[in-house]
């Protein structure tokens, strides 16, 4: 992902393109907080078995954040992270054995580590499907703060390609957050008579079947008879 510009805002008055630079500001710093919070969150979460160092490396492996916010995000990070890292405890270095190179001790040692990279490997890729559906829902808002800024220049799906295609989002994150963004803004925005059809149309009884009294139901001794 790129950091966005105006190149693509040109068919735009200048007050239009003004205000989607602004909301495109804002979804910029609200992308660089929630990658904070995610990469603080990842290493917590991985912290009984990783260190923060090595954690916060991990994260930016496993999600793709911005290389423009990269260094951003892991300074917040690390600073949201302060209290961890001073009440780090410190680890005393054990003296190795003979009996720890004894084969059957070996294997063992080399199980534990195996299921220790697994495991941590498990968590890794939980923690970072986490990262980037909330990066997803922060996009969508994005979007829809972009639609509402060009509401009256273009329609809302051409509006949040707009934003989608400023973004340079990959093509899979780009259709489910295009698709998110668009279902959400119809929720939003539903079509004036929408609302006004259900209430209007009458229902229809069948045929033959006496019509219901709505009576105000009676409660106590008597419903129970």
């Amino acid at each position: 992902m790129a950091v966005p510009g105006l190149t693509s805002s040109r068919r735009f008055s200048a007050a239009t393109r003004l205000r989607v630079q602004l909301a495109f500001a804002r979804a910029l710093e609200a992308l660089a907080n929630t990658y904070q919070s995610q990469a603080a969150a990842f290493v917590r979460r991985l912290k009984p078995r990783l260190g923060v160092e090595e954690a916060l490396a991990r994260y930016f492996r496993e999600v793709a954040v911005p290389a423009a916010i990269e260094e951003t995000v892991r300074c917040r990070a690390l600073i949201s992270l302060a209290g961890l890292i001073e009440n780090a405890p410190k680890l005393e270095r054990q003296s190795a054995t003979w009996s720890a190179l004894r084969p059957d001790h070996l294997l063992d040692a080399l199980r534990r580590r195996v299921e220790h990279v697994e495991a941590t490997n498990l968590e890794c890729r939980l923690a970072a499907s986490m990262s980037d559906e909330a990066v997803a829902a922060t996009h969508v808002r994005g979007a829809l703060e972009t639609a509402a800024v060009l509401a009256d220049e273009v329609t809302p799906d051409d509006a949040i390609m707009h934003y989608v295609r400023a973004f340079n989002l990959p093509a899979v994150d780009a259709q489910v957050i295009y698709r998110k963004a668009l279902a959400q803004w119809a929720e939003l925005h539903p079509l004036p008579a929408e609302g006004q059809a259900f209430a209007r149309e009458p229902v229809a009884l069948p045929a033959g079947r006496p019509k219901l009294e709505t009576r105000r139901p009676e409660f106590g001794i008597r419903v129970l008879v």
